[in-house]
């Protein structure tokens, strides 16, 4: 049977990775956050992830000293993106 063999959110719809078991029904879960327990929370993809490990991420949010939410996910971004690269060897392209 030809079945794809890495189910990714885009093969959502694919009556093929159906048939292999992707699903579209999300998985969800509640979480009652205590302020005086949690300072922040951070939802990510693989991207981040792969290259970062809980650690990482906690010790890199927590040096950014109260920095804008969106300033820390471009901080954390460009952190995954260069660990990638590093690690890949990959070619960046200049921008």
């Amino acid at each position: 049977m030809d079945i794809p063999g890495l189910a990714m959110a885009r093969s959502l719809g694919d009556t093929i990775a159906h048939s292999a078991g992707v699903i579209s029904e999300p998985e969800i879960r509640v979480e009652t956050i205590d302020p005086e327990k949690m300072a922040f929370i951070v939802v990510a993809s693989d991207g981040l992830w792969e290259f970062m490990t809980d650690q990482d991420v906690v010790d890199q949010v927590a040096e950014g000293g109260g920095k804008p939410p969106a300033q820390m996910v471009d901080e954390l971004v460009k952190t995954a993106n260069n660990l990638w690269l590093k690690e890949e060897e990959v070619r960046a392209m200049p921008l």
